[in-house]
């Protein structure tokens, strides 16, 4: 990977003066939080929520039970927080490719971020539609500052909750740590 491809949104707001919304630092975690992003736009941003439960039978694997609970918390959470969310149940590799490439050609110059969760089965830098897997790194090159003009220099979070394999955490302490994190945003 070439360093000008992670840096093409950085570079384009060099001369960003942040913004400091509330406070210098967060209510709890004592991180401070000097370079801030601008979040007064008309609109929070939009939330897209990819939710694969069922796969095809070719790809060996199993149903995820729990997910469409997490979904739906996930859901509540962000329009909690004002996002437009939309919701999007067991897509194929094209659709979500296709999906991702349509959101990042929208109009994003009103919103003042974009949230892409992606609840799905996973391996090391792939994630899996329903019928086989797509590249994690293809997903987001999609919303690179080059290529969707209208979030350059807004904040693009991806959150991922997949099984990345038999040794790390089962889907249940995951989704703890996932609402953990997401009651920090809420100090925000």
């Amino acid at each position: 990977m070439e360093n000008n491809e992670n840096s093409v949104d950085s570079k384009s707001i060099k001369n960003f003066e942040p913004k400091i919304i509330h406070g210098s630092k967060s209510m709890n975690s004592g991180i401070s939080l000097g370079n801030c992003y601008k979040m007064d736009y008309p609109e929070m941003g939009l939330c897209l929520i990819i939710n694969n439960k069922n796969f095809h039978k070719s790809t060996g694997m199993t149903s995820r039970s729990g997910t469409d609970v997490d979904a739906a918390n996930i859901r509540e959470t962000f329009m909690n927080f004002k996002y437009e969310v939309r919701n999007k149940n067991d897509l194929i590799h094209e659709e979500i490719v296709e999906l991702m490439h349509n959101v990042s050609k929208e109009d994003h110059s009103k919103r003042s971020s974009f949230i892409c969760v992606i609840l799905s089965h996973g391996d090391e830098r792939i994630i899996f539609g329903t019928n086989g897997p797509v590249d994690l790194k293809k997903l987001t090159s999609f919303f690179r500052g080059d290529y969707c003009r209208s979030l350059t220099g807004k904040p693009k979070l991806f959150i991922i909750q997949a099984c990345w394999g038999q040794s790390l955490a089962p889907a249940s302490e995951a989704r703890i740590l996932a609402s953990s994190h997401l009651e920090i945003l809420s100090h925000y």
